[in-house]
């Protein structure tokens, strides 16, 4: 039986290209076709609705090239070739992959044979051509969107809390523009209180204490105030700030930035978000512009928050071992928990506290303060039950396969084509008779019990595979359990750590107990 996986995929922003059905049917029909003859078993991957192409963390990607890898498939095809990647370099490593796997892969679209080297040569020739056309197209959008930003233009998206959008036009062309609106003193406010002495984590307590919200009436939460309190739409266009950009590096500011930063307007920033990236993976500078609008904060002030937000920072880079679950470790309410190490009195004290507890207060989460040595010396100690007994290792997500007899199967499999075989002479021979109905329904049935069998047997082979995957994996966590307890005092605290969070998937203190789950 020749196994095919059916990769389809559909950008949703874009009508013109054919519907994930559409390329199924499409790569079924082209399967009969060019394998005539053969017995087929169709695997469809057709999840990825809404991916792009440049996007190579898909679900259905990953779960096909797994099942590539394990030896499921002997033939991968797509409706056309950019359905599975538009990037050469990724789409030759894929194609090593397959290769290396004697997996063959087949474009309908594109037509071409990949077992001779002029279907290599072609192959490669498209995928460059699809890598190009979303380069250039990419490059085009980002550099007019540059362009508007270096102009002051604001170039949509969400407003800054405080501000809103107007339209004006700017040489026979209408152009958006920010201004501040009546929320502004809500931004206000949240700088003052940081210029007060507040951190940004007492900030955000202080807000949930006092009912200040954001203004759709959430919760405050760190993320969203280090927005507001780094955005520089607020800040003075004074030339300390154009100093201060200039000081800081990885800023774009304007050609004539000394004449524009005049001290009477706001700012713009385009590409704050990290997926403002060069292909090389570099972040790209973020474009600093000045705006139509009043400026919020004074640039002396809006500066002196960045300054308190960069101490923050670095009070929280502890010079104490911050605890060996440090990153791993979460409280039964299913949040993160946070490491707490304080001197009082002469004595210091290093504690777990679970993340929402520290931010928003007892009452949504109940877990108080643990001992930092208790939970470690409790983690240490189950490593070494586990490394005297190998079984009680967990793997995520592995259910043990069910017992299968394969051959058992397979005979049943050849009774049923037997009687089928039987049933069909014996249609041959009384087509017209009245019972030939009777026939051609038993014919079915039995069909269909050999469909179940197979994929019983399918299914059987599929998880033969995840148990010597799950197998592979508990070797590998045995091996890396024994070398943290067999080299713990000669390993460095960052080196402990970096093992434990390599391995452990799963660490949850609860009721005293702690559960791992690798």
């Amino acid at each position: 039986m020749l196994v095919i996986g059916i990769y389809a995929r559909k950008s949703v922003y874009r009508d013109t290209s054919e519907s994930v059905t559409t390329q199924i049917k499409l790569c079924k029909e082209y399967s009969r076709i060019m394998f005539r003859g053969q017995e087929l078993d169709f695997i469809v991957y057709g999840k990825d609705e809404g991916f792009t192409g440049f996007n190579m963390n898909r679900p259905s990607f990953k779960e096909m090239m797994k099942d590539v890898e394990n030896g499921v498939l002997n033939v991968v095809m797509v409706y056309r070739l950019d359905r599975i990647s538009r990037n050469v370099p990724e789409f030759s490593q894929i194609f090593d992959r397959l290769q290396k796997n004697q997996v063959s892969f087949v474009s309908v679209k594109e037509s071409f044979d990949t077992s001779t080297p002029i279907g290599r040569t072609v192959m490669y020739i498209l995928a460059a051509f699809a890598q190009l056309e979303r380069d250039t197209t990419s490059e085009r959008v980002s550099d007019n969107m540059d362009e508007m930003a270096l102009h002051g233009f604001w170039t949509g998206g969400k407003c800054p809390a405080g501000t809103t959008s107007i339209k004006r036009v700017v040489g026979n062309k209408e152009h958006s523009f920010l201004i501040l609106d009546n929320n502004i003193d809500y931004v206000r406010n949240l700088y003052s209180l940081m210029l007060s002495g507040l951190s940004i984590t007492a900030l955000e307590r202080h807000c949930k204490n006092y009912g200040i919200k954001s203004l759709t009436g959430k919760f405050l939460n760190t993320s969203q105030l280090y927005f507001i309190l780094t955005n520089p739409v607020y800040c003075q266009n004074a030339p300390e700030a154009l100093e201060y950009f200039r000081r800081k590096g990885n800023y774009k500011l304007p050609d004539n930035a000394e004449a524009l930063f005049d001290g009477k307007h706001g700012l713009i920033a385009y590409g704050r978000y990290p997926q403002s990236k060069q292909a090389t993976g570099a972040r790209k500078p973020i474009t600093i512009a000045v705006g139509i609008h009043d400026y919020a904060i004074t640039a002396k002030d809006w500066i002196s928050v960045q300054n308190r937000l960069g101490e923050n920072k670095q009070v929280r880079s502890s010079k104490y071992e911050l605890g060996l679950l440090k990153g791993v470790l979460r409280c039964s309410c299913g949040h993160r928990m946070i490491t707490k190490i304080y001197n009082q009195k002469g004595t210091q004290y290093r504690n777990y506290l679970c993340s929402v507890r520290d931010r928003m207060g007892k009452e949504y989460c109940g877990t108080s303060h643990i001992r930092m040595d208790e939970v470690d010396d409790m983690f240490l100690q189950k490593l070494k039950s586990l490394q005297l007994d190998k079984s009680l290792i967990e793997i995520r997500d592995y259910t043990p396969p069910a017992e299968f007899d394969e051959r058992s199967a397979k005979a049943q499999i050849s009774a049923l084509e037997v009687q089928i075989e039987n049933l069909t002479r014996t249609l041959q021979d009384n087509q017209d008779a009245p019972a030939a109905k009777y026939l051609i329904r038993q014919i079915d049935r039995l069909d269909g019990e050999i469909n179940a069998i197979q994929a019983e047997i399918q299914r059987s082979r599929l998880q033969a595979v995840q148990a010597r995957d799950a197998q592979n994996a508990i070797d590998y966590v045995y091996d890396q359990i024994c070398y943290l307890l067999e080299q713990f005092e000669s390993l460095s605290y960052r080196e402990k750590n970096e093992l434990i969070r390599r391995i452990v998937k799963e660490c949850v203190f609860e009721n005293g107990n702690l559960k791992i789950v690798f």
